[in-house]
């Protein structure tokens, strides 16, 4: 009996697998515009509204009892493709999507990755029209330039408050920006709110960490780390000759 339900936990973990893909932002211009495909954008409305992909449809994943209402009126015959900013929503929901007999294709780059290739975006204006977006605004290369040189060794931290992962590690970014001020200056930035200087780092996934001697990287980092090993890279840094 226990060795049946080893086999069966086995098949229904690779019947999960098969009907998740994940894609890159080449199969999803490819499919865009196509009517028989089902684009999902699973940001928040927000976010939507300030750049999302042609023809998406916006449900969002952090507000599960809308999302779900929302699911159970698509199309099952339909391939379903998700995305979101970073891949961390996405990949939930993916997998919901998949458990509810859906074939999903997940676009785990995000709205990031789209956006670092250079893409076209619709940006939705307040009466409700569309346009192509400018991806934002935020700080300009040469305001980061200034940041990055402002003393010998700085911390760059791209997060987002809707980042489960970001919000993990903040903790750690704040504790060290509030007690090793003398030996690092962190600058922490929003990737909503810095869209362009996120498409021209070729940022695609956060949180990221970026750590800068006289005003060059030296050491660069995606996902979460141990206060006690960023502590490391950044001794390293400050104890390092010019």
């Amino acid at each position: 009996m226990r060795k049946l339900c080893v086999m069966l936990g086995l098949i229904f973990a690779t019947f999960q697998l098969q009907a998740q893909t994940k894609i890159g932002s080449a199969e999803i211009e490819k499919v865009k515009n196509k009517k028989n495909i089902q684009l999902l954008d699973v940001r928040t409305s927000k976010e939507f509204q300030d750049g999302h992909i042609q023809n998406a449809k916006n449900l969002d994943w952090n507000n599960k009892e809308e999302f779900k209402k929302a699911v159970s009126k698509l199309d099952k015959s339909k391939p379903v493709y998700v995305y979101c900013l970073g891949g961390g929503r996405s990949k939930q929901a993916s997998a919901y999507l998949a458990d509810m007999g859906f074939q999903v294709y997940d676009y785990s780059g995000g709205m990031m990755d789209w956006r670092s290739s250079n893409k076209a975006e619709i940006k939705e204006n307040k009466d409700g029209s569309t346009k192509d977006s400018k991806s934002g605004k935020g700080l300009t290369e040469e305001q980061f330039n200034h940041l990055v040189n402002s003393q010998d060794v700085v911390l760059v931290n791209y997060s987002a408050v809707w980042c489960g992962p970001c919000q993990e590690l903040k903790p750690t970014i704040l504790k060290i920006q509030n007690r090793e001020a003398k030996k690092v200056k962190v600058v922490r930035l929003d990737a909503d709110e810095n869209k362009n200087l996120i498409k021209q780092k070729k940022i695609s996934e956060i949180p990221k960490l970026s750590l800068y001697k006289n005003g060059k990287e030296v050491w660069s980092h995606t996902g979460i780390i141990s206060e006690a090993e960023l502590m490391k890279q950044i001794n390293k840094a400050a104890n390092k000759k010019s």
